[in-house]
């Protein structure tokens, strides 16, 4: 932070020769969190993305900051202020479908005014208008240098060390951006900031230290301006290497995984993420099993993920927003299925997603809390130990028979209804895991739980089995009643009185399989035999929830949220996969 207590700036060095290009790095306010000044351009810059949130930016051929960013990057995110002529069309066909929002303040020089009438009306103070846009081209990045510790890093320190971490804001008029550079650190010298100057090459780089007690010693904000980057970093030494990654080094941008996955993707976007989970899962890790040696099973688990290198891009068309990604993976991926589940789903299901060989998942994961848990011993084993002797197995045996499972959930005559729709790949073992869960709800009742009232009833042929808890008149019946079927080749499970029977029901021409609306959402994402599927259906789910609403709200309700929420339509997204590489398309559409 700004003090007067502290010394003036220290004199800038002499530059040793190099690029010419590369001038005084003037660094923007919004780069310098420890100078009040530059708080205010940041706060503008900040406006400018949370306006226009939803111009994220993919960039054709990662243009700019991704060859300043080292190789090794974990997270690189970039967005685009100005979008290609096409997007910004899509963009404004996408803002006019809310009749409460105008796409002119968010699309033309309206925005200018807006974010200059957000800046302090003072004289000296920093404008969008005069002082960012001379210079600022509109993509700002962000990238993650590996991945920090969790771990506070001395014993004096509170909180885990600052990441090494890069901010990038494209320049396109670099004479511009050392001025504004050259007043705030101006500015910053006048309130008493030490603002220290560093020669790399022929570029400057200028560092102020911010004081921060819980951290240990007091980390450095450091920046430099070349001639197509305001560039700033949490060292002197990370800004310097990542000068000499754009002379050479190797780079994200010339990262096999990144240029593979980048092709991949639609060129015309407008937004652009990347991560790379090894690093990520490695330093997790190293984390827990520094903090807890006993969760050695939980480390082992993690490891035992494969892991993929990441690619996403985010673009607009006239009626939705959509994320393409594509993922490199160190193991191999199972083939694209078409379980057949969305033909067994209710027609008016609201929320519907699948998991392929749902029960190995999950089976990892009940092994792996159990061995956490009785990894320590004392009463938390002991109790593990108690629970699988009443239910008569091991725990991930509960789960393990599960095959092909999708989760389902809606709204039917004015009752929620959700649940499960699985493929077993053992009906006996699923119908006695089912019987011993249904035991122990019922032996709650003998320990002086509610009383629970078990039945069946014949549907169809098939046996529903009923579990009623008696939680009180004040709790609706369809959460307290839970029951399931069980067949060779499905077992359904389900929350309230009417799942199961739907499903049973659900024949051709009725199952959201079958529905128009959802079957040209899917096609759109890529369709089936795919790896998953998702769905949200927003205006079923809006048209479920605004009857529930209270009398006295209706009012405010129809007239200040109604506007932004009426608009959307749905939400779909679909997993393919093929060999080691995985594809992922997801749709935000509005009506």
């Amino acid at each position: 932070m700004i003090s007067d207590s502290v010394p003036a700036q220290t004199p800038e060095p002499q530059s040793t020769g190099g690029e010419p290009s590369i001038t005084p790095a003037p660094r923007p306010r919004w780069l310098i969190p420890a100078a009040a000044a530059v708080l205010v351009l940041a706060a503008a810059i900040g406006v400018v993305v949370g306006l226009t949130l939803t111009n994220q930016r993919a960039g054709a051929g990662a243009a700019g900051a991704a060859s300043y960013v080292p190789a090794e990057a974990s997270v690189y995110y970039e967005i685009r202020f100005d979008p290609s002529v096409q997007q910004r069309a899509n963009l404004r066909a996408f803002l006019g479908h809310f009749s409460k929002l105008d796409p002119d303040k968010y699309l033309t020089d309206e925005l200018d005014q807006q974010l200059d009438s957000m800046s302090p009306q003072a004289s000296g103070a920093y404008r969008y208008s005069t002082d960012v846009k001379p210079w600022f081209d509109g993509t700002v990045a962000v990238a993650l240098i590996g991945y920090p510790s969790m771990v506070p890093q001395t014993p004096s320190a509170t909180v885990p060390r600052i990441p090494e971490a890069l901010v990038f804001a494209g320049v396109n008029n670099a004479s511009a951006a050392n001025s504004l550079n050259d007043r705030i650190r101006a500015d910053a010298a006048n309130k008493g900031a030490t603002v220290s100057a560093t020669a790399h090459g022929s570029a400057t780089i200028w560092s102020v230290e911010i004081p921060v007690s819980s951290v240990g010693s007091p980390p450095t904000f450091a920046w430099t301006i070349t001639g197509n980057e305001v560039m700033a970093g949490t060292s002197v030494d990370l800004v310097g290497r990542a000068l000499d990654v754009h002379a050479g080094a190797p780079s994200l941008e010339n990262r096999q995984e990144f240029r593979d996955g980048l092709a991949r993707l639609p060129a015309d976007r407008v937004g652009l993420f990347s991560v790379d989970t090894a690093p990520i899962v490695a330093q997790i890790t190293k984390d827990v099993a520094a903090v807890n040696p006993s969760l050695t099973p939980l480390v082992q688990g993690l490891n035992a993920t494969p892991q993929g290198f990441v690619v996403e891009a985010a673009r607009f068309e006239a009626d939705r927003f959509v994320i393409d990604a594509t993922a490199s993976m160190s193991a191999a991926l199972p083939p694209n299925l078409d379980p057949g589940l969305l033909a067994l789903v209710p027609g008016d299901a609201l929320f519907y997603t699948e998991a392929f060989d749902a029960g190995t998942g999950l089976a990892n994961v009940v092994n792996v809390m159990k061995a956490t848990i009785t990894a320590g011993g004392g009463s938390s084993s002991a109790q593990v130990d108690q629970l699988e002797q009443v239910l008569g197995g091991d725990l991930g045996s509960f789960v393990s028979w599960m095959g092909d499972t999708a989760l389902v959930a809606g709204e039917t005559s004015g009752a929620p209804y959700a649940g499960l729709i699985i493929t077993p790949k053992d009906s006996a073992q699923a119908r006695t895991k089912l019987l011993q869960i249904q035991g122990l709800i019922q032996l709650s009742q003998a320990s002086g739980g509610p009383k629970v009232t078990v039945s069946e009833a014949e549907h169809h042929g098939s046996t529903i089995t009923t579990i009623h808890v008696d939680a009180g008149a004040t709790t609706p019946s369809w959460a307290t009643t839970y029951q399931y079927t069980v067949s060779d080749s499905r077992v359904v499970i389900g929350v309230g009185d009417t799942f199961v029977a739907r499903v049973l029901d659900t024949g051709l021409g009725t199952s959201l399989g079958q529905d128009s609306r959802f079957y040209a959402a899917l096609q759109s994402v890529g369709g089936t035999p795919n790896r998953g599927t998702f769905w949200l259906d927003l205006a079923g789910l809006r048209a479920a929830l605004e009857p529930l609403l209270p009398a006295e709200a209706k009012a405010t309700y129809q007239s200040e949220v109604q506007p932004w929420v009426a608009p959307f339509d749905y939400a779909i997204g679909a997993v393919r996969s093929d060999g080691q590489r995985s594809e992922t398309h997801f749709a935000l559409v509005v009506k």
